[in-house]
């Protein structure tokens, strides 16, 4: 019989690549969780007897969450066993109706735009600003936040995302208050700083290494809503997630309403156990296991650093994109401006190269490899072995390395398009494909962007202006892989539109 998942993932665990990818327990949840993984089948139960129920909990799950509350300083903290984007969905579900406004940072996850489309909420978009040098987002600047919310005085909330899929914070506790100020809330998407209570508060006393860029958590910041995904950072099974509520300004009612419509009715008891399991024990073991861990970076990071091409990205990359903080946790390599010889020529290093050689040649597994850097994300259970041979691999790469002439990195994500309709008005309008030199002018019919980091160029509903064009035009001459743009056989390629009609003449020209 023919298991095509199955057997894809024994080749994957035979192969014997290292994962610097999430999940965070880097499938060593038996030597973490001996308990829970001898026999995960013994625990996946339902709903019967003594076990409680997810949805109106007053239980064994309620005494679990309370005990999660204590631990992060929340008024309330929520399991999630859809992963971090049900809390996203839920969370502005809960403080927006349809059609409100809110203030969006342009460099959110998906899961955001599919709720906007949901709740057809009209976004103001605000861009953080833009790292040419590295090609990546840096910061939300607060004065950004604080002149937008002058210009739009109905919006609802403010949604960002803080930490980056590149480890870039923001100043959560200055925008909150501008936030709070006006009488909105603020939601955060911390996804990838679940890791961020253990690490801020262990006891440094005992540590020899002199530690900074550890972010505090958002809920700690004064925002109000806050999503952690525990499996990105943490020894949590995939899809285990959490929210944690401190709010006057969150009606936790509708909070819980919401939870509820987007989450399974049939919830995983391994994930809930997984989850309780993982909290607790970082809880009470954050002064031996992270502080190892912090030492594993500081050493590693010095001499990642020392590498004479690759370059290892830190929070001084960021300091004029206002960037408030920095999480060590991620190791990002960028190779801009290097280069390597091939058939007796110089080719320039990209993300994606060197992510095929490390994987190849070294057996390491990247979180991600694309444009002009990869992404290692680390955990508590990285061994020292681990990083060594990271290290080893870079360090041998970048030998072969050589510099070049560094280029510019395109003009993306420059301007706003302009907004003619929102999300679900777009997908749902007709549609239809055109040549690519012909949709200058006209309403997007869906997302065009490039991956990674998979932020739109233009959204469904935004007009294709002659720079969005430009924007489109440079990334797909350097070779970046975009999304949302179709090729026929011959290479041709067509973007989708809004169909064209009497009504869709009127709004255009407001």
């Amino acid at each position: 019989m023919e298991q095509p998942i199955l057997s894809g993932l024994t080749a994957y665990n035979t192969e014997g690549c290292y994962p610097w990818h999430m999940p965070g327990h880097k499938r060593r949840l038996n030597t973490i969780f001996p308990d829970i993984v001898e026999n995960p089948f013994l625990i996946d139960v339902t709903e019967v007897g003594d076990l409680d129920e997810f949805h109106d909990p007053h239980g064994i799950i309620l005494e679990a969450m309370d005990r999660a509350k204590e631990v992060y300083g929340s008024h309330k903290s929520y399991y999630l066993v859809n992963g971090s984007t049900c809390g996203v969905m839920a969370a502005l579900s809960a403080v927006c109706r349809p059609g409100d406004k809110l203030i969006v940072a342009r460099n959110c996850h998906k899961s955001v735009y599919n709720a906007m489309r949901l709740l057809q909420l009209k976004p103001i978009y605000i861009m953080p600003e833009w790292n040419e040098e590295l090609g990546m987002f840096g910061g939300v600047s607060p004065e950004l936040v604080k002149k937008t919310m002058k210009q739009h005085t109905d919006v609802r909330c403010v949604m960002l995302v803080s930490p980056t899929y590149e480890g870039v914070v923001s100043d959560v506790e200055k925008i909150a208050k501008l936030a709070h100020k006006v009488g909105i809330p603020l939601i955060v998407d911390e996804a990838h700083g679940a890791h961020f209570e253990f690490m801020s508060n262990v006891n440094e006393t005992i540590s020899t290494t002199n530690y900074k860029n550890i972010p505090d958590p958002a809920i700690r910041l004064g925002a109000d809503i806050v999503i952690e995904s525990l499996h990105k950072t943490l020894p949590a099974m995939t899809q285990c997630a959490i929210l944690h509520e401190k709010s006057n300004l969150v009606d936790t009612e509708r909070l819980e309403e919401y939870l509820s419509i987007y989450q399974s009715t049939s919830p995983s008891y391994v994930f809930l156990a997984t989850m309780e399991a993982c909290i607790e024990k970082m809880n009470y073991e954050r002064d031996g296991l992270f502080i190892i861990y912090k030492e594993l970076l500081s050493e590693y990071r010095k001499r990642f650093a020392q590498l004479t091409h690759i370059h290892l990205v830190e929070e001084n990359d960021f300091k004029k994109q206002s960037a408030y903080g920095y999480d060590d946790g991620k190791l990002v390599f960028s190779v801009k401006g290097c280069g390597y010889e091939q058939d007796g020529q110089m080719v320039r290093m990209t993300g994606t190269k060197l992510g095929t050689v490390l994987q190849e040649e070294y057996g390491q597994m990247m979180e991600m490899a694309g444009g002009n850097y990869v992404i290692a994300m680390t955990s508590i259970a990285d061994s020292k072995e681990a990083f060594e041979a990271l290290y080893q691999a870079m360090e041998s790469i970048d030998e072969r390395l050589m510099d070049l002439e560094k280029s510019v990195d395109t003009s993306l994500y420059r301007t706003l398009p302009e907004h003619k309709m929102n999300i679900a008005e777009a997908r749902e309008h007709k549609r239809q494909d055109v040549p690519f030199e012909d949709a200058i002018g006209r309403i997007s019919g869906d997302y065009i962007y490039v991956y990674p980091p998979g932020i739109p160029i233009v959204t469904p509903g935004e007009v294709i202006s002659l720079g969005v064009m430009q924007e489109m035009k440079a990334a797909m001459v350097s070779n970046l892989n975009i999304k949302g743009i179709t090729f026929d056989q011959k290479g041709k390629a067509f973007v989708n539109v809004i169909r064209e009609n009497r009504w869709l003449s009127r709004i255009q020209r407001r």
